[in-house]
């Protein structure tokens, strides 16, 4: 990682703190400000998806992949800005089922990071054990309007804590002779 993307990963950490307090703070218009955040996520993830596979990834072996990716997120990005008017419950169905569709993603990283016997599996299962059981505990709370709200406060606060460690963590180079 280099000096500009370690900085570039605890500025977004700082910010996704600064989140974290806002919602903890204000929770009644949490949901709106959850609505925001995975809306503008979305759309800035899918929009550099885009930008890399039109300048480096399509003259790239699978770069097609990214292309998709952008545009799959880009849709879900919109689709999230449709969301203001419909009842918090489906806002809550929504990010507890896209909580636990990342964990099981990321358990299957953790695990081909596992076999390929690199360090950052733990981290990896870690993450996306809670990230499982965040969207869990939502299921079971989505009658009560606050909980998910502090639960997806916390899934923010710890996801900024992951970034901070992993900005601060020795990156392994590896030198072809």
């Amino acid at each position: 990682m280099t000096k500009l993307q370690r900085i570039r990963t605890v500025l977004s950490a700082l910010v996704m703190f600064l989140c974290c307090g806002v919602i903890v703070r204000w929770p009644d218009e949490g949901f709106f400000l959850i609505l925001a955040i995975v809306c503008v996520s979305t759309l800035v993830r899918g929009l550099s998806a885009l930008v890399y596979y039109v300048t480096m990834a399509k003259h790239m072996v699978g770069g097609k992949l990214q292309l998709y990716k952008g545009i799959i997120l880009m849709d879900i990005g919109l689709f999230f800005t449709t969301l203001e008017d419909v009842p918090t419950i489906y806002l809550v169905l929504y990010l507890a089922i896209g909580n636990l569709l990342a964990g099981v993603i990321n358990i299957l990283h953790a695990l081909e990071t596992r076999k390929m016997e690199s360090g950052a599996w733990k981290l990896n299962m870690t993450a996306s054990l809670v990230n499982i059981i965040s969207g869990i505990a939502c299921l079971l709370c989505v009658s009560i309007q606050l909980v998910p709200v502090y639960i997806y406060a916390a899934g923010l606060f710890y996801t900024a804590c992951l970034r901070i460690v992993s900005a601060f963590r020795r990156s392994a180079i590896v030198y072809i002779s």
